[in-house]
């Protein structure tokens, strides 16, 4: 409401777009764009209340970062084995996994121990990423939060016809990222456990770790 000719303050839906471009997120952008004719109010609701957590984090001390830290979501930071069918180089096998993406099936997926350091590298002095060749909505949204996972930038799939590979589809949006003045000498770790991802990140300057190994070895010492 207008209080005593002061200006109206933007609604969540407008604030979450200023902020997008104040992100340089074009992806993100277009998310805030659809989130306002979501059909259902809810869905609204909650889309806009994590993307609005999302950028107050995003925008903040930039130039202040000691260190990105970049993390693929499946079979990384969360087992979602029992609904990503995978191709034999490890990537995702796209038409059977839209079968198995229901709500339900998203919120059995289980923690991995490197959801633990996601948590313990997710400071104000790191940038934390999560790189995720597929795509994202409201339901994956409401299972990060529930779980702590709120990186400052999400890198996805487009929900638009996209069938690069996931190697190609991650080194491309990162590169555009890391082109940026504040981002480009900062020290990059990513954790992935695809081997075409490994191998396409390293030759981009990117010191990936295999997510498979670190978890393994994490579960041992707990």
């Amino acid at each position: 409401e207008t209080d005593q000719g002061l200006r109206r303050r933007p609604g969540p839906a407008k604030y979450m777009i200023l902020k997008g471009f104040l992100n340089f997120s074009y992806e993100s952008f277009l998310i805030a764009i659809s989130v306002v004719f979501l059909p259902q109010p809810e869905k609204k609701i909650q889309i806009i209340s994590f993307f609005v957590d999302f950028y107050d984090k995003t925008i903040y001390n930039l130039y202040m970062i000691k260190n990105i830290y970049i993390f693929d979501l499946d079979q990384t930071v969360i087992d979602s084995s029992h609904r990503n069918p995978t191709n034999s180089d490890g990537t995702l096998n796209f038409q059977k996994y839209f079968k198995l993406r229901t709500r339900r099936n998203i919120f059995k997926d289980k923690l991995l121990p490197l959801a633990n350091i996601f948590k313990q590298v997710n400071t104000d002095e790191n940038y934390v990423i999560i790189a995720t060749a597929r795509t994202i909505d409201y339901d994956d949204i409401d299972f990060l939060k529930l779980n702590g996972l709120i990186p400052n930038k999400i890198i996805s799939r487009r929900w638009v016809v996209d069938n690069s590979p996931d190697a190609e589809l991650k080194s491309k949006k990162l590169k555009q990222l890391f082109n940026l003045k504040q981002f480009k000498n900062v020290p990059k770790i990513m954790f992935d456990d695809a081997p075409s991802v490994i191998s396409k990140m390293r030759e981009i300057g990117i010191t990936t770790l295999n997510s498979l190994k670190i978890n393994e070895r994490l579960q041992q010492n707990v």
